[in-house]
């Protein structure tokens, strides 16, 4: 159950970096994403103090460059989130990630837990309409709206998009190592990054330097999440692994209460542990 452990470990990480693209703000949302890439790769360099060098087929570089496109655009789309809104009101949806991945997994990696996953689709289903019960006054069906709207939508995509990636992960994982396959991902995607927006580095260069420090506390973090996710998905079903790994949501509403003082704790904390015993049951099915 070691598997276990090293998820809900990388779900703090997750928290901790999404946290510190909050506070990073209204700086340029290109920016982010290339340093969000570039800060990590020299601290995943210690994954190879636990992995060897494998040597790799073409196929293992087309895995690369179809996860790390989706993957772009993912991030992207989460950036674009918590710029427009609070930790506690996007991150939580990402608990439908597992719920994808029942069919993404099933479709890509032939894993498929039984049907008894549909009772937890109905948990997380319930605790997203916990998670917006605020807005109720409005009628019965306006907390399930609110999903389907605006933000809510936006990280719809970006549950889907994770899911993909999540499986993407493991089957380069399996032509490599959780060390190679991360380091090589996080490289490919900062040089393409770097050459199609070296413009917006020019341009944001003194907010740049005024944040590294946010970065570079963002960069360990993705990398310590990386790390043990990608050993995590070589241990168990990626479904298993990515269900534990969205208690980031927990630890995201806590950091965005405590830290950022957003509203709407309550609901927002209920419906994220709903959200998250449904991630859980789906992958017990």
């Amino acid at each position: 159950m070691i598997w276990a452990l090293f998820s809900i470990m990388a779900g703090l990480g997750d928290a901790v970096s999404f946290a510190f693209m909050k506070r990073l703000g209204k700086l340029d949302t290109y920016v982010k994403l290339i340093f969000y890439n570039l800060i990590t790769l020299p601290f995943l360099l210690f994954g190879f103090l636990f992995y060897s060098v494998p040597q790799v087929t073409f196929d293992f570089y087309i895995v690369i460059a179809i996860n790390s496109v989706v993957w772009i655009v993912a991030t992207f789309l989460l950036m674009k989130s918590l710029e427009a809104g609070g930790l506690s009101a996007s991150i939580p949806i990402l608990n439908f990630t597992p719920v994808f991945l029942l069919f993404i997994s099933y479709l890509l990696l032939g894993e498929f837990p039984s049907f008894q996953g549909l009772a937890g689709i109905l948990v997380v289903v319930a605790g997203s309409y916990t998670l917006h019960i605020s807005s109720i006054k409005s009628g019965y069906f306006e907390p399930i709206k609110s999903i389907f709207v605006g933000r809510g939508l936006r990280m719809l995509v970006v549950a889907f998009l994770f899911g993909i990636t999540a499986s993407l992960a493991k089957i380069g994982i399996q032509l490599s190592n959780p060390a190679y396959f991360m380091f090589i991902h996080y490289l490919f995607v900062s040089l393409v990054l770097t050459i199609l927006f070296f413009n917006k580095i020019k341009e944001n260069k003194k907010q740049i330097k005024s944040n590294f420090k946010y970065f570079l506390v963002m960069g360990v973090a993705v990398a310590f999440s990386e790390i043990l996710a990608g050993t995590a998905f070589k241990l168990t079903l990626v479904p298993y692994a990515i269900s534990l790994k969205r208690s980031n949501v927990i630890f995201s509403v806590l950091i965005g209460y405590l830290f950022f003082r957003e509203k709407h704790f309550k609901e927002a904390i209920i419906g994220s542990v709903i959200m998250f015993i449904g991630a859980v049951l789906i992958t017990l099915s």
